[in-house]
């Protein structure tokens, strides 16, 4: 997407395929980039009551042949703080009619303060549309808004607004990278079809690769990791995408969960909606679109990223509830679910990057537990964290990008519930009881004393309603924006 500035004298209005937006308060004011000869139609839009300029309004104004293919308006009240996310919501309400009108140019006026970032991200990520495996239909507008300018009087005042209108932009088309890898039928992206992915990350962006196959974790004895896959004719991989600016420099690790499909093991899942299974990667597909972000931004700070990744399913060979595993860190493990197995690589994930690597932080992203859904709905990730600045500094990122996160406890109560009875460590706990603080508590395990955050996303993933940026039948690429602002946000506090 290109974005530029321009003075509002030197905007070309003639361009039918541009739609002018316009931010406005309850108390409006004249915006420069609407004609005399158009005003009466945002007035008559106002009398009507159809655009009063609350926060989260946007409405649509076709301009039959007045040089442009209409006006957007985007209400953003009379408070001095502005909110972001209802300005992402705005713009997704307006993509549709966008759209309809074969819009792809925004003029936007920036004559008024209001986070035109923000209108961006919402625009970036509600035109995102996931057709790989239909065909095309030939009267379908297959277009999408590529141009933006922001228009001023003074447009050097505008530099800011630019970059971060630019990087907003970025981000999100990592997130919808990252979505387009989670939406992949599981028979194309496989946990090998995933490395290569990443592979190709690494090439672009100059990123350190490495890529643990079957052989070598049972050399380092990834026992969990390995057990997961057994079942899958698909072998497992460990990817490690690495970023290095400097030896001084804190190292943080994000590990995201890789299962590219998931049965449940012989602990098998129901059948409906066990198609959505291929989603239970979104943990990693958040942390390799963060890694994009990365390696286009050239951050202060080192940043691992890293992806355990396999099937379960179900044949011969596959692990049985009641089986014991060793791990990497050398616990044992009962496993007593096949279906709580996210955990069981992650744990030899984090104790490997423990081990190897001794980041600084760590943060985990996975579609780990139902239970967190029954807890929060599809509206938020719940997160368990060891370190309060770490998880303050999630939560910023969180309120900023408005992938929400609310934080669970790690009383050493809810250990005790992880214990085994015949080793050390049991993959469940009791039915019905805490289990997303039960998969945190079981991370929490593997990896030592170093700083983690644990951020459960099953419900955050897919199949959140009533947000007009992301579309339900779609996966919402959470994780890509908050890991890239968290990453951004540690690179900061280092200058």
């Amino acid at each position: 997407m290109e974005i530029h500035v321009s003075k509002v004298s030197e905007w070309k209005r003639a361009d039918v395929a541009t739609c002018i937006v316009v931010a406005q308060r309850a108390t409006a004011g004249a915006s420069p980039l609407i004609d005399k000869s158009i005003e009466p139609v945002v007035a008559a839009a106002r009398e009507r009551g159809a655009f009063k300029g609350k926060v989260g309004e946007c409405i649509f104004l076709p301009l039959g042949g007045a040089g442009s293919a209409g006006i957007v308006l985007v209400g953003i009240g009379d408070d001095a703080d502005v909110d972001r996310e209802k300005i992402r919501r705005s713009a997704g309400k307006a993509i549709a009619l966008l759209q309809s009108y074969r819009v792809t140019r925004l003029a936007i006026d920036c004559s008024s303060l209001w986070p035109v970032a923000a209108f961006v991200e919402g625009i970036v990520l509600g035109q995102y549309r996931f057709d790989r495996y239909k065909s095309p239909d030939p009267d379908a507008f297959t277009g999408a808004i590529d141009d933006i300018v922001l228009v001023a009087e003074k447009p050097d005042v505008l530099s800011g607004d630019l970059e971060h209108c630019r990087y907003a932009a970025r981000v999100c088309e990592n997130a919808n990278w990252a979505r387009d890898i989670a939406n992949a039928a599981s028979n194309d992206m496989t946990p090998a079809q995933l490395a290569l992915e990443a592979h190709t990350i690494a090439d672009t962006y100059k990123l350190g690769y490495e890529c643990l196959d079957a052989g070598r974790m049972a050399e380092l004895g990834m026992n969990a990791l390995l057990g997961v896959a057994k079942g899958s004719k698909e072998p497992p991989k460990l990817i490690v995408l690495s970023y290095h600016v400097s030896h001084d420099a804190p190292t943080i690790a994000l590990v995201g969960k890789g299962i590219t499909f998931d049965t449940g093991g012989v602990s098998i899942k129901p059948s409906d909606g066990m198609h959505e299974m291929k989603y239970d990667m979104c943990g990693a597909t958040a942390v390799l679109g963060a890694m994009k972000t990365v390696g286009q931004t050239k951050p202060k700070v080192n940043v691992l990223g890293v992806v355990p990744s396999a099937e379960n399913c179900v044949d011969g060979n596959a692990q049985k509830p009641g089986d014991i595993v060793r791990a990497y860190n050398g616990k044992t493990i009962e496993v007593h679910n096949t279906d709580a197995e996210g955990r069981l690589i992650l744990a030899d994930a984090l104790s490997y990057v423990v081990d190897h690597y001794a980041p600084d932080k760590i943060v985990d992203l996975a579609t780990l537990t139902g239970g967190v859904i029954v807890a929060l709905g599809h509206y938020a990730a719940g997160v368990m964290a060891t370190d309060d600045s770490l998880y303050d500094t999630i939560e910023s990122a969180a309120d900023l990008t408005g992938e929400r996160v609310w934080r669970f406890p790690l009383w050493e109560d809810y250990s005790k519930l992880v214990e085994g009875e015949h080793a050390d460590l049991c993959n469940i706990g009791p039915s019905r009881q805490a289990s997303s603080i039960i998969g945190g508590v079981f991370l929490k395990e593997f990896v030592g004393d170093t700083p983690w955050a644990h951020i459960d996303m099953a419900g955050t993933a897919w199949g959140a309603k009533s947000i007009p940026y992301l579309d339900t039948k779609f996966a919402s690429g959470y994780g890509v924006r908050l890991l890239s602002e968290y990453i951004r946000a540690e690179s900061e506090a280092r200058a």
